[in-house]
């Protein structure tokens, strides 16, 4: 282990870059994969015990959706030129203007590389919040709304397991409404996107 680094620190390190406008595509990538498969994860692909299986399907749903969410917004924000990382600890305390940061800027008006924190990005509710700096959608509110409903999802699936719960269909409606919008006017894509979720309903995932 390097001295003076604990183990967070040392794995973080693998994973660090301070992403550019042309790595919108690869994040883009991750949410079509992460939709996808939240839309078609049958029960029969879940490897648990089969009184389980209705349970872990829809929290692998849950989980990719909101997973699929951030990647989503991080992959719009960048093909818009924001820069998505967060400025370092250190900077902040030192400059005032720097501290005052809370959210992603546009590439021209962001600190330079040295200042940015390679390691941390802006959080999906910041990426949220700061949506309409990017981009004016139709129906603001509808695409906030199904993000809010996403990121509350992969929250929860992250931290705690409830062996039942009563869903709301109406969640999954709102989530496909707002990510077909973020599809066709921040990327210029129609989206065919269902979430099988109740019983008899057929998945959809397909761009044109």
């Amino acid at each position: 282990m390097e001295k003076g680094k604990d183990i967070e620190q040392i794995i973080k390190k693998q994973f660090c870059k301070i992403f550019k406008q042309n790595d919108w595509y690869s994040f883009k990538l991750m949410a079509d994969y992460y939709f996808k498969a939240a839309a078609e994860i049958l029960k029969k692909d879940v490897e648990i015990d089969e009184s389980y299986k209705l349970m872990a399907r829809n929290i692998q749903k849950r989980l990719f959706i909101g997973i699929g969410g951030e990647l989503l917004l991080k992959s719009l924000f960048l093909k818009n030129d924001f820069c998505i990382n967060k400025v370092l600890e250190k900077e902040r305390k030192k400059d005032k203007a720097l501290a005052d940061i809370k959210k992603p800027l546009k590439s021209d008006k962001s600190p330079k590389d040295t200042f940015l924190n390679p390691c941390d990005t802006y959080s999906f509710n910041q990426l949220i919040e700061s949506l309409s700096d990017v981009m004016k959608f139709s129906d603001e509110s509808k695409v906030k709304k199904g993000l809010k409903i996403a990121k509350v999802f992969r929250n929860k699936e992250g931290h705690a397991v409830l062996l039942w719960h009563e869903a709301d269909r109406q969640n999954y409606t709102d989530i496909e409404s707002s990510i077909k919008s973020i599809y066709k006017e921040g990327f210029e894509e129609n989206l065919e996107f269902k979430i099988s979720f109740l019983k008899n309903e057929t998945a959809m995932f397909s761009k044109s």
